[in-house]
């Protein structure tokens, strides 16, 4: 007696790297920039509590140019991972109405961004004005 088995359709090893997965999958790697940048503030955490010279240390390795260098390049998909953030938004919520219209998909990424960008320009300024 043979034994039926479902249909399972042919999948190439490299999926994630073709149309839609490839955005999905950039989006999910660049959580590993946010973790990695979190790691970094934690370590900056723990230093300031083992005492002066460990503090010191740790800031005299932010200023150095690879220490730079994985900043911008953090700072890179942190952007991304936050865009991609925001264009998720309007699909994962119930239709936003105005009256008999709904607010167009764009727009609300638009102004969530928007609003992303203000509070962290906020917080870079007050961030500034305590540091001064």
């Amino acid at each position: 007696m043979t034994e039926k088995r479902p249909y399972r359709r042919p999948m190439r090893p490299n999926w994630w790297a073709h149309k839609p997965y490839l955005s999905y999958t950039l989006r999910e790697l660049s959580g590993v920039a946010v973790g990695t940048y979190g790691a970094i503030l934690l370590y900056g955490l723990y230093s300031l509590w083992s005492g002066p010279e460990s503090y010191e240390r740790y800031l005299q390795f932010l200023k150095t140019p690879l220490s730079l260098a994985l900043h911008v390049f953090l700072l890179g998909w942190m952007v991304f991972h936050t865009v991609t953030w925001f264009q998720t938004l309007p699909k994962t919520m119930p239709k936003v109405m105005i009256g008999a219209n709904a607010v167009p998909q764009g727009r609300i990424t638009a102004l969530a961004v928007f609003a992303a960008v203000i509070c962290s320009s906020a917080l870079v300024a007050i961030a500034v004005g305590v540091t001064r």
